[in-house]
């Protein structure tokens, strides 16, 4: 099924999301690729409290987790951090409270770092089965 068929085929609401969505993905790549990380962290945390939360929830977080990953997909480098940076602020204009984490591993010699999204204690953006070391959290 083509892009285009798979969003005209989305409710009205969740065609809104998924445009916001590729749009903050984007912008959050862009960012990332002309200033240093604190000043992106900066800048999405200003966002964040800024802007006040959609009343009630009316996207799903399981909704919202696909929305933000099938748009990330048609960004070229939407890593994990664009990811979890443009699903905390997304995540919070829907009424959900998340923190972005990043953790580091190092194992047979091989350095890897993760940045994923949690809600509580849960991960509602960038499981992995590896047990990544926090070395960061952004509330």
């Amino acid at each position: 099924m083509s892009v285009i068929s798979s969003f005209l085929k989305l409710p009205p609401g969740e065609k809104k999301i998924a445009l916001e969505s590729i749009l903050w993905v984007i912008r959050i790549r862009i960012m990332l690729w002309i200033y240093p990380f604190p000043k992106v962290q900066s800048k999405v945390q200003e966002k964040v409290i800024k802007h006040d939360s959609t009343p009630g929830h009316v996207i799903t977080m399981p909704r919202l987790k696909i929305i933000i990953v099938a748009a990330s997909r048609y960004v070229p480098r939407a890593t994990c951090l664009v990811q979890a940076l443009a699903g905390y602020i997304l995540f919070s204009k829907y009424g959900y409270s998340t923190s972005i984490k990043i953790g580091v591993l190092n194992e047979n010699g091989e350095f890897e770092a993760h940045a994923w999204l949690e809600h509580g204690e849960k991960v509602v953006l960038g499981e992995s089965e590896k047990n990544f070391t926090t070395i960061l959290g952004i509330d």
